[in-house]
């Protein structure tokens, strides 16, 4: 499995408050909502239900992450299913002083010989989840 670590963020709240919003996804659609218009066209095919989150990709179709592993108030992992590979996505928290330093990444098993074709787009993925998430919380 290849690990991709997308960029850091910093966030400039509690990590308890970080961890509560990341890890209940019933309150991502109204997030969605307040993200900056250029962010928010990568997620128009994107729903929230429970602890799922729907996704149509183009090329791939339908996927749903759903959450697998919540570590109060340090991990939320989410695992894929529909990929046409085993995917799965971490968010790491750390605390930094009043602020909180957050970590995504993308955990894919793909063969290693194919890594180097595809490991720059899957970096860009992982650090545009980086992105979305300062976007979310930033504002």
């Amino acid at each position: 499995m290849a690990i991709y670590s997308g960029k850091k963020v910093k966030i400039g709240r509690p990590v308890a408050d970080v961890y509560d919003k990341i890890s209940d996804l019933t309150q991502y659609a109204s997030l969605v909502e307040s993200v900056p218009e250029e962010m928010r066209s990568y997620l128009k095919d994107v729903s929230f239900e429970g602890d799922t989150i729907k996704i149509n990709v183009p090329a791939i179709g339908a996927m749903t992450f759903r959450v697998t592993e919540r570590k109060a108030p340090s991990h939320v992992g989410l695992k894929a299913e529909g990929a046409p590979v085993p995917l799965a996505l971490a968010i790491d928290l750390a605390e930094e002083g009043d602020a909180t330093l957050l970590t995504p990444s993308l955990n894919l098993e793909i063969p290693a010989m194919l890594r180097p074709m595809v490991g720059g787009k899957v970096q860009e993925l992982a650090d545009k989840f980086g992105d979305f998430f300062g976007g979310v919380f930033n504002k």
